[in-house]
């Protein structure tokens, strides 16, 4: 039997009356790779803050590894890159190594030194996504490219079982893009991490994740990607409304 790192039932959030998540029902087993797609405004952000415990469900309920997400004892089990990660402060005056080690803080509390075996697991967090040269590099000077593996550095450097990334390549071009998808099923192949990819880039799913769902405040697809390959149009027309009516046109 798998074992469900995700587990959603039923799940309602409003804000100020407006309903943002209607009724959503999502299983992420151990191993998997799920991409979660949707309209701006769709509410997958707020679903990952509701996973993550930063916000409270209106109702339903949320399990991670099999607890309640309010009683999960999480220390370091998920890895969260944010969307802010790269409107980072540039002029910050960390190196590659201090941002990745402020991964592990969480579990060392911030006044405890590192030790060796910590600096050795930065080391390695760094060598996983390839910044090795970079590491002593003060982070301003990377490319939007280099600087997102160092924020995926400092989330794997706890060795997390889940790692989460809501729409990491936000303002990434193109060929660092492309790495970084590469990166990320490097990831999950061969070190077989769980992983939940926000995005907006429909493309990337056929090619890298193993799961899609589409979200628009419900839950309009769950399954491979090969189905959703197949019925793409639909799904999208479904979810989306008018929005990718005005995109199709040329399809006619």
């Amino acid at each position: 039997m798998k074992e469900h790192v995700i587990e959603i039932k039923n799940l309602h959030f409003s804000y100020e009356e407006q309903p943002v998540l209607d009724g959503i029902n999502l299983v992420l087993d151990r191993g998997q790779f799920l991409g979660l797609v949707g309209p701006n405004g769709s509410g997958k952000s707020t679903l990952i803050k509701c996973v993550l415990g930063m916000l409270k469900p209106e109702r339903g309920e949320i399990r991670l590894f099999g607890q309640p997400v309010r009683h999960a004892r999480l220390g370091g089990r998920i890895g969260y890159v944010s969307q802010k990660a790269n409107s980072f402060n540039l002029g910050f005056p960390a190196t590659v190594k201090e941002v990745v080690a402020s991964g592990l803080y969480g579990q060392l509390g911030l006044l405890r030194r590192m030790g060796r075996l910590e600096w050795k697991k930065v080391d390695q967090a760094i060598a996983k996504v390839g910044l090795s040269a970079f590491r002593d590099r003060n982070i301003g000077k990377l490319s939007g490219g280099q600087q997102q593996r160092a924020f995926i550095a400092r989330a794997l450097v706890a060795d997390p079982d889940l790692l989460i990334l809501d729409e990491p390549t936000v303002g990434v071009d193109a060929k660092s893009t492309e790495q970084f998808y590469a990166l990320l099923t490097e990831l999950h192949r061969h070190h077989g991490l769980t992983l939940l990819l926000v995005t907006h880039d429909i493309g990337v799913l056929s090619t890298s994740v193993d799961q899609v769902a589409c979200l628009n405040k419900r839950l309009f697809f769950h399954g491979d990607p090969d189905e959703f390959a197949q019925r793409e149009q639909e799904i999208l027309t479904q979810a989306y409304g008018h929005d990718i009516q005005i995109v199709s046109h040329h399809h006619h």
